[in-house]
Parts: structure tokens; C-alpha cells; sequence
């Protein structure tokens, strides 16, 4: 069975405390980190920083692992003041990531500057991301490009993984995006990103006028277990990241609900 995770954007206001003792008590194997409390950037948090040798004994007396990072991090940028705050995001977390035992990083491509195209815009990321591809070599980590915001489809993305072939530049397939917004299916996302797929985002919905609501796990009509069975056939031993949106979207049913019955149903999914 796939390793389960959660990323904390789903319980914002968990303290850390209560995300571990949580992730224990309802069988997640991890938790990926992305915010804490009110803190958006875990590496500005007390937590990892000074408490930091605390926080890895309270993950190690609960059996969990960190599972990753999630940074606001994006390479489709082309002033040279952007580049370097997100050059700079990359590094702090990359570095944490190191002191955690954790050795995937998302990071993103964001929005397509105006007066780009995704065809365009391609050479800078390549650059952008060999170079931080380099420095996050010396970290052991490994950055998981999101399937997201203007790099949903597939084929552009495996030409981009293609085009910057850096070992430690890689693919979080948000399993979510490429279905809802293109209207994939799972054996072309598949086939196109599945070689270079080292984590992956599992969320539900059903689509509504003019966009999708989320919904748990097997609720939904995005076919999960056919990319979950696609990923595991095509030897996938990763984390299967629950990401459900609570901190963006407050009326979503909270934590306590959402996050066992994702366990129930991953291993229902997965016998």
C-alpha cells in the first residue's frame, strides 16, 4: 500500500503538537508541511528554527515522517528581483528540508507572465530550475514541480521536464488539475509524466457551474484509483499526499472528518 500523508494546508489550526499526535492516532504514516498556525512559511516558525531539535523528537516519538515541504516557490519569472525572492524561498526551505530528514520540496511554475506563452516562457524555466536544480543538490533534495495554476497539461509539462533533464527536478502530480482543468485522462497524464512523478496530491470534487467543489475521497467523479492503480503498476512508492484545501476554503468540513475517512477510504482502495 502507498504511504500515506497529509499536507497541513488541510488543519490551519492545528498546533504542531496536535498535527502529530493526529497524523499517529488515525494511521497517516506522514505529514507534508505547508503553513503552520497562521505562518505560511513554516522556516519563519519557532518550531524549526530554535525549538527545531524538539520538533524532530516529537515526530520520532510518534512514529510519523515528514514527507515534504510545500513552498509558494515559482520559476516562471522573469525580473531578476522576483527571481531572487523565490531563488531565496527555495533555498531556506531546502535547507530545513535537509535538517528534517526530508528530501522532496514542492516548488511551482505560477501564472504565465503577460505577454508569454507557456512555449515562451519554457526556456527561462528550464534555466530557472537547473539552477535551483544544482543548489538543491548539496541538500539531497529533490524538487517536485506542481501539476498547477498554468502547467496543468501534461505534454507541455513532460516537454519541460524534458528540455531542463535535471536529476533533482521532478513531478508532484496534483492528481486533481490535469483531469478537472483539461480534462485529461488518466493514462495520457500517465504516460506523460509518470516517469519523472515523485509525489503526488490526491483530492476529489465534483464540477459546478463555472468550476468544482471538493468533496472526500471516492464522493467525487475525478478517477482516482485508475491513477493510483496506474502509479503503483508503474512502481510509485511514494507518499499519497491528502490535500484538502482548508485553509484557503474555511467552509470545507474540517479536519477531523475529512483526514480518517481518506485513510478508510486510500485503504479500501489500495487491498
Amino acid at each position: 500500500m502507498l504511504k500515506l500523508s497529509f499536507t497541513t494546508l488541510g488543519c490551519p489550526d492545528w498546533t504542531l503538537r496536535q498535527i502529530v499526535e493526529n497524523a499517529a492516532r488515525m494511521g497517516f504514516d506522514a505529514v507534508d508541511f505547508r503553513g503552520l498556525l497562521t505562518e505560511l512559511d513554516i522556516t519563519a516558525c519557532t518550531e524549526f528554527t530554535t525549538d527545531l531539535a524538539t520538533t524532530r523528537r516529537l515526530f520520532a516519538d510518534h512514529g510519523v515522517a515528514i514527507s515534504g515541504i510545500a513552498t509558494s516557490a515559482r520559476f516562471a519569472v522573469i525580473d531578476a528581483a522576483e527571481q531572487q525572492k523565490q531563488f531565496d524561498e527555495a533555498r531556506r526551505n531546502m535547507e530545513l528540508a535537509a535538517k528534517l530528514g526530508t528530501h522532496t520540496l514542492r516548488v511551482y511554475g505560477g501564472r504565465v507572465p503577460e505577454g508569454y506563452t507557456v512555449d515562451t516562457i519554457m526556456p527561462i524555466v528550464v534555466e530557472n530550475l537547473r539552477k535551483i536544480g544544482d543548489e538543491a543538490e548539496q541538500f539531497d533534495v529533490t524538487l517536485a514541480l506542481e501539476t498547477h495554476d498554468d502547467w496543468t497539461d501534461s505534454a507541455a509539462f513532460a516537454r519541460l521536464m524534458r528540455e531542463a533533464h535535471h536529476p533533482r527536478v521532478r513531478v508532484l502530480w496534483d492528481l486533481h488539475h490535469p483531469y478537472r482543468t483539461n480534462g485529461e485522462l488518466p493514462e495520457v497524464t500517465y504516460n506523460n509524466i509518470g516517469a519523472y512523478t515523485v509525489s503526488i496530491h490526491v483530492k476529489d470534487s465534483i464540477p459546478t457551474e463555472g468550476g468544482h467543489r471538493y468533496v472526500f475521497l471516492g464522493e467525487g467523479d475525478v478517477p482516482l484509483k485508475q491513477m493510483l492503480d496506474l502509479l503503483i503498476a508503474g512502481g510509485y512508492n511514494g507518499y499519497a499526499i491528502l490535500e484538502w484545501e482548508k485553509r484557503w476554503i474555511r467552509d470545507l468540513p474540517e479536519p477531523e472528518a475529512a483526514f480518517p475517512q481518506y485513510v478508510q477510504q486510500m485503504r479500501a482502495w489500495m487491498k
